[in-house]
């Protein structure tokens, strides 16, 4: 019986995420407005967060597999590695495509530890909603299922990328085809959940999740929304520091990799499936 409710309210939480932002587009077009922060974008942040408190609260799911116990202690680096690993693929990236001639940097690049710094705090926010959500929800509430852990990363993936697309075209400007833009981003969507759900097994908590969505979204959306780093258009889908760029896909795919043979030789201080206390 436990397994069943468990699965309803997974179903429940999934229909919601897949849902949500399309209706927030509905409530924008209604609006007639398109710009960043309006009504239909808190709609789409909020539904998934406000969902997963009614199903905790609620519906029988309880919070004891939530993660929200920092869990510092004995997981230094993990929270240091989930700090630093998009700051510093993105460095390499650039450094790559820089110097075979992908990119060209602007001249306001100066500037661009500035605009970090001020996209943290924000970020910061924006991720406690989504990853409290993800990695609070979805991902332990699958573990604990039963599911082979990389069809739980798949699963979450998936439907972590198609939550996306109803405002996809606020966050990416391209020229590309979508017929293969989506399925290239999905993919760097899969590889990303594999990362953070490796990382949220070892730690049995959201907040590495949080930090490590925040400093991504602060490294590598200021750089390419306020054209920090100009990609040039026929490089575009290997140079591009985000998900769906080919050395991003590659190279958090073999730190995903890592992170789950490291978890396999430390398996056990994991117990079973969830988060226990």
């Amino acid at each position: 019986m436990t397994d069943n409710k468990t699965l309803r309210n997974v179903i429940i939480f999934s229909l919601v995420a897949l849902s949500c932002g399309w209706i927030g587009r509905l409530v924008d077009l209604q609006a007639g407005t398109v710009e960043n922060g309006s009504l239909g974008q808190l709609i789409w942040i909020v539904s998934p967060l406000l969902t997963m408190v009614i199903l905790r609260s609620w519906m029988g799911d309880g919070w004891k597999d939530f993660g929200i116990r920092p869990r510092v202690k004995g997981n230094v680096f993990l929270y240091i590695l989930s700090l630093l690993f998009f700051p510093l693929m993105t460095i390499v990236i650039v450094g790559i495509s820089s110097s075979l001639g992908w990119t060209d940097m602007s001249p306001m690049s100066s500037h661009y530890l500035t605009a970090v710094g001020l996209a943290l705090v924000p970020s910061l926010i924006k991720n406690i909603f989504e990853e409290f959500a993800w990695r609070g929800y979805l991902a332990p509430k699958l573990y604990t299922l039963g599911y082979h852990r990389f069809i739980v990363h798949i699963a979450v993936g998936l439907i972590w990328g198609v939550w996306h697309f109803p405002y996809l075209f606020l966050f990416v400007e391209t020229t590309e085809s979508m017929i293969t833009f989506i399925p290239r981003m999905m993919l760097g969507m899969i590889v990303m959940a594999v990362l953070y759900g490796e990382i949220l097994l070892m730690t049995r908590s959201v907040w590495p999740a949080v930090f490590m969505h925040m400093a991504g979204n602060a490294f590598i959306d200021t750089l390419i929304l306020k054209k920090f780093v100009l990609v040039k258009v026929e490089f575009s889908y290997l140079a591009m520091p985000s998900p769906e760029g080919i050395i991003a896909i590659v190279l958090t795919a073999l730190a995903g990799v890592w992170m789950y043979k490291r978890r396999k030789r430390t398996t056990l201080r994991q117990g079973p499936p969830g988060f226990p206390t």
